[in-house]
């Protein structure tokens, strides 16, 4: 059996990340990069990516702080919006930059993960006609689980006719079928409402003589949050925005600091009523400037694409308008319809059939309706996702207890949570306008830090990268790493709780995303925008490293100014110099 000091499922930004991190830390570390695709990405991956896609982020705030994006090299600019093909160069420059090409194997898929008797784990991998035809089987000292949450597609099963010829695919093969959809002359059902059904009824619609329709069903979320790279009325850049301390301060986040300055105004914000006044008018501005600038109130048709929910909701259920032409100006001049229905069945030769009685006509029909929860892979023996703290479809009598707990004191210590308005104030259908609670989604991931399952804590040999959503891909992913290496080397001090308390403190800050996602993603993972700030304080912190970066007098630097990747250029020459003044543990 072949073995590994570190195994990585996942080539994506954060598998990638956590490989060249360990390796410059380890250099005669025996690492192995598996993956099931063809190419390194994951999202960027050649089959991912198609004609006119881009980055939501401006260049700069998408790149890792330590191998920033060459303008001259990936021939990119300031200001503007990344393409897709740029960033699979600038990834595949990166895997030359952190010298890990020599641990990549892909076309390999991980069909079971076991627990190792002897420590570490032993992953199973199936036959692959082109690397592997028999399979086989690594023995890993330690884990890193960087699969990302876009795995395995969620395709609705419509009763379809024996008749009916269009394609209908997911979202996430469209762009293999690409050039079979976006021509002239055509008419594309897209079904959804999130970024990729954007992206999709886009560039359908730009063809000669095709228009689309955004299908959105009237039980789910609704439009996503669509904004311009700028917002408010000073024009703020808004990923700088996110990435500002004084706006976090709107956030009543439960990891954030308490002390100094910082400290005073989260208590003002979320513990007067004159400051949750002030918290609730921010949010109201916020999503209000968004609806104004893409004045989705002036037209009938745009204002179907107003959000059912407020801005405070959205978490990464918001993107950013990249498209070179005017999304909301295709909807104005009807070459791309928006439909509040759902499919019943696909009949004729072209008819998708409503629930409302009516029938559109399709050329292709592109289902963006997300992403199945979990993995591709099972874990032995039986029982162990429980253990490892991954999304469960049911919750036992002692956490339905920790739940209600959790949340009665999340209430209590921060009044907004419970006291804003979650009623889908803009849904068009009255009956579900004043929904308190979406369906019930059963437990989210459960990690400690959102890396580690506290069950296993002591153990220092498996952890998750990239389990949760945040708009700093990058810093993150480089922060996570640099706190998983230290975690696996035994240089990072576990916390002195109680295991109980442990667990109370991971329910804590899971159920916190749960209820601050409630238009987002909080009831899977954690789901950070606002609050994306303080939780790499947090991570930093546990490194006994510093996070507020900015300096200044009094702090008020520190509140004011946005950070970006470059803020946490040289971290690991940080962690470097510490672990050469303390000395590596050999665990």
């Amino acid at each position: 059996m072949e073995e590994a000091d570190l195994v990585i499922i996942g080539a994506g930004i954060y598998g990638l990340t956590a490989a060249s991190t360990y390796h410059r830390l380890h250099p005669s570390g025996r690492i192995i990069i598996l993956d099931f695709a063809p190419s390194i990405g994951g999202p960027w991956a050649p089959q991912r990516i198609f004609p006119g896609l881009k980055t939501n982020n401006l260049w700069g705030m998408y790149e890792h702080p330590d191998f920033p994006m060459d303008e001259e090299k990936f021939d990119v600019k300031k200001g503007e919006h990344v393409p897709a093909e740029k960033i699979l160069d600038y990834l595949t420059a990166f895997v030359e930059w952190g010298d890990i090409k020599q641990f990549l194997r892909l076309r390999t898929a991980v069909e079971v993960i076991e627990k190792d008797e002897n420590r570490g784990w032993i992953l199973h991998c199936s036959p692959s006609p082109l690397t592997d035809p028999k399979g086989s089987s690594i023995r890993a000292k330690q884990l890193i689980i960087a699969v990302g949450n876009t795995n395995t597609p969620l395709l609705p099963n419509y009763p379809t006719s024996s008749t009916f010829t269009p394609a209908v695919l997911h979202s996430a093969a469209f762009p293999t079928h690409f050039s079979e959809v976006v021509r002239p002359n055509t008419h594309t059902v897209v079904i959804g409402s999130g970024k990729s059904a954007w992206d999709v009824a886009y560039a359908c619609a730009t063809q000669p003589n095709s228009t689309a329709t955004m299908l959105i069903r009237p039980d789910g979320n609704g439009p996503m949050w669509m904004t311009p790279a700028h917002v408010t009325p000073l024009g703020l850049w808004l990923e700088k925005l996110v990435f500002t301390r004084f706006f976090g301060f709107m956030s009543p986040c439960p990891w954030a600091s308490t002390n100094g300055i910082e400290g005073w105004f989260r208590s003002f914000f979320h513990s007067t009523w004159l400051g949750r006044k002030i918290v609730g008018a921010f949010w109201g501005i916020l999503g209000e400037d968004a609806i104004a600038l893409n004045k989705l109130d002036d037209h009938a048709d745009t204002r179907k694409l107003r959000p059912w929910r407020g801005a405070f909701e959205v978490g990464n259920g918001l993107s950013i308008h990249n498209y070179p032409t005017s999304f909301f100006g295709m909807v104005r001049e009807g070459r791309i319809k928006v439909v509040i229905d759902e499919v019943t069945s696909l009949g004729g030769t072209h008819n998708v059939h409503l629930k409302s009685g009516g029938t559109l006509q399709a050329d292709a029909v592109v289902c963006a309706t997300g992403w199945q929860k979990g993995y591709t892979f099972r874990f032995k023996p039986e029982g162990l996702e429980k253990e490892l703290g991954m999304p469960s479809s049911q919750y036992s009598a002692d956490e339905q207890a920790l739940v209600k707990k959790t949340e009665a004191e999340l209430y209590e210590q921060y009044p907004y949570l419970k006291d804003r308005d979650t009623s889908r104030t803009h849904h068009p259908d009255p009956s579900l306008r004043y929904a308190q609670k979406d369906k019930e989604e059963g437990q989210p991931y459960r990690l400690h830090r959102f890396i580690v399952p506290p069950f296993t804590l002591q153990d220092r040999s498996i952890a998750f990268a990239g389990s949760l959503l945040c708009l700093g891909s990058f810093p993150l992913a480089y922060i996570q790493s640099l706190w998983i290496t230290s975690y696996f080397d035994g240089t990072l001090p576990l916390p002195s709780s109680t295991p109980n308390q442990i667990l109370e403190e991971t329910y804590r800050d899971t159920q916190y995303c749960v209820l601050r996602g409630a238009m987002g993603y909080g009831g899977t993972l954690p789901d950070l925008v606002f609050d994306s700030l303080p939780y790499f304080d947090t991570l930093l912190k546990d490194l006994g490293l510093e996070g507020r970066r900015k300096g200044g007098l009094l702090g008020v630097r520190e509140c004011v100014k946005s950070y970006g990747p470059g803020d946490y250029r040289g971290l690991i020459e940080e962690v470097e110099r510490r672990e050469q003044g303390e000395g590596k543990k050999d665990i």
